[in-house]
């Protein structure tokens, strides 16, 4: 489990963000948990002229502080109206990131020093909202993402995915042996335990 980097310019990065985002639209996952839990490995890591790809970035705190840290970065999300609202904060911010209307990798080009992603992992037999539910399992994107990231990884490239104890991450971990695994952080919340996994090829 990593150790968060305390210090004044990571917070007064993070309240920028958080300024600059507001209150995002009904249709848009805001910042929550496993957002923040997400930034506190983030907050550990050198962004500084390395390029990131933001899965899936809902309200585009995790893109936004990777760009106001000197990355390269790309935000996708299936959803035209987070995509839309994450440029208005980056305007804000006064960064530059690029935007992807993208199905996970369905409309990326390009390999990244980082991919991350915070999926929706709520188990459910329908997806009927795409914020938070994950299909069988609550896997149904992260599969899609696991999948496709071994051609989407630079050489040395690390990927962050989100998983919660709901999701049985040893046994994602076990179906994926082309990839290394670390545990980076985790957090309780309610009924749930939310981990931040890295992994690289292996």
């Amino acid at each position: 489990m990593t150790s968060l980097k305390s210090g004044a310019l990571e917070k007064a990065a993070v309240d920028r963000i958080l300024r600059a985002i507001g209150t995002p639209s009904r249709t848009v996952y805001p910042p929550s948990d496993d957002s923040f839990l997400m930034l506190q490995v983030l907050l550990n890591i050198e962004f500084n002229d390395l390029t990131v790809c933001d899965i899936g970035t809902g309200s585009g705190i995790l893109g936004l502080f990777c760009a106001i840290q000197g990355a390269e970065v790309t935000v996708t999300d299936i959803n035209e109206i987070a995509l839309r609202e994450t440029l208005v904060a980056a305007k804000k911010l006064k960064v530059s990131i690029s935007s992807v209307l993208s199905d996970v990798f369905s409309g990326v080009n390009g390999k990244f020093d980082y991919v991350l992603f915070n999926p929706p992992y709520l188990p459910s037999e329908e997806i009927s909202d795409s914020a938070v539910d994950g299909g069988q399992y609550g896997l149904s994107l992260t599969r899609k993402f696991l999948n496709g990231l071994p051609s989407r990884l630079r050489k040395n490239g690390h990927g962050l995915l989100l998983l919660s104890s709901l999701n049985n991450p040893t046994k994602v971990v076990s179906e994926y042996p082309e990839f290394s695994f670390g545990l980076l952080a985790t957090r309780t919340v309610f009924f749930e335990e939310l981990q931040v996994l890295g992994l690289r090829l292996s």
